[in-house]
């Protein structure tokens, strides 16, 4: 499986509190191989495998990104921040 998928399946899965969705953040090994799937895309030395496997993290990344927005929005409303 995607080592993204694969950290944010164990995160979702840990219960977090809306605070913890907020700061969510990939690990160090991940965000280094996302740097290199996207230096090979821009240079063309990548496999079609990797070519998927980064864009299935640009998905990945939209959904935290949205479970972000939405436990932002929770947590200002049960604090009364609008």
């Amino acid at each position: 499986m995607n080592t993204a998928y694969d950290e944010i399946l164990d995160f979702v899965t840990s219960a977090p509190t809306l605070a913890a969705i907020v700061r969510f953040e990939h690990s160090p090994t991940t965000l280094e191989r996302v740097a290199y799937l996207i230096t090979g895309d821009f240079t063309g030395t990548i496999t079609p495998e990797e070519r998927d496997e980064l864009r299935e993290f640009h998905k990945a990344a939209e959904f935290v990104q949205q479970l972000k927005v939405r436990a932002q929005r929770r947590l200002e409303l049960s604090s009364g921040s609008y």
